[in-house]
């Protein structure tokens, strides 16, 4: 797998007079799995739609190696794909369902002979068989977040943005089978970001972390070097010790 190197260059975004994000500068490059790690309203879920090319920046750029991503950028979108807690763009309140894991297919032109077994094996994998013909609303949070789980598999671009992926729903075994995926994702050379409000998801599973506080990138270290609450502003002392604001 040739995977880009990712560039925030300045990146921002604002949303009716308030910055959301705002004079981020960071390099994800291949191979990494980065753990994007703030409080509510930090600014993670606008920095993953911004890099999936849902958003376009309000300032500065976001590079995919050379290459502006941005939300007409279609050959730059098919090379990341991001997975939300309610599993896509134009799902937000039901969930992801089967067509839209075809659409999914079809929209990343991943089509090939022998998709119908992959996408077969991890219906079983996932046991998620049970659902294949349930429509989004009938499905729990988990199952509809393991639909998109087999998009993101069999599609297999080489950016995978996660946002909250611990607060989809999943159970122990979906979980296990997606760390297990992310780590081989980023063996084979793919980025992995994934966003969570708890640093030990980012001890324990990533090789860079970000940390952001109310918009601006605050820290950026590998897991094991991020500071300890006392070495950082009180502002920051409750997001590092995975509390949330206080």
């Amino acid at each position: 797998m040739s995977s880009p190197t990712i560039h925030f260059e300045n990146t921002g975004r604002n949303f009716r007079g308030k910055w959301a994000l705002r004079g981020m500068n960071a390099t994800i490059s291949p191979g990494t799995i980065c753990g994007v790690l703030g409080a509510n309203g930090a600014g993670k879920s606008t920095l993953l739609r911004l890099l999936a090319g849902w958003l376009p920046v309000s300032e500065g750029r976001i590079l995919v190696d050379e290459s502006p991503m941005r939300p007409t950028a279609i050959h730059l979108r098919r090379q990341a794909m991001l997975l939300d807690d309610a599993t896509g763009p134009t799902k937000r309140e039901n969930g992801a369902s089967v067509q839209d894991l075809c659409d999914t297919i079809d929209n990343y032109q991943a089509d090939r002979p022998g998709i119908e077994n992959e996408v077969a094996d991890w219906f079983e994998k996932l046991d998620v068989i049970s659902v294949y013909k349930s429509r989004p609303g009938e499905m729990s949070k988990g199952q509809a977040y393991k639909i998109a789980m087999i998009g993101l598999f069999v599609t297999a671009p080489h950016v995978w943005l996660l946002d909250e992926p611990f607060s989809a729903g999943l159970d122990a075994s979906g979980l296990r089978i997606l760390e297990e995926q992310m780590a081989q994702h980023a063996a084979a050379g793919g980025i992995v970001l994934f966003s969570s409000q708890w640093p030990e998801h980012a001890r324990r599973l990533a090789d860079w972390a970000l940390v952001l506080h109310e918009g601006s990138l605050e820290w950026s270290a590998t897991p094991e070097t991020l500071p300890t609450a006392k070495e950082t502003p009180p502002s920051l002392q409750a997001v590092l010790q995975g509390l949330g604001p206080q």
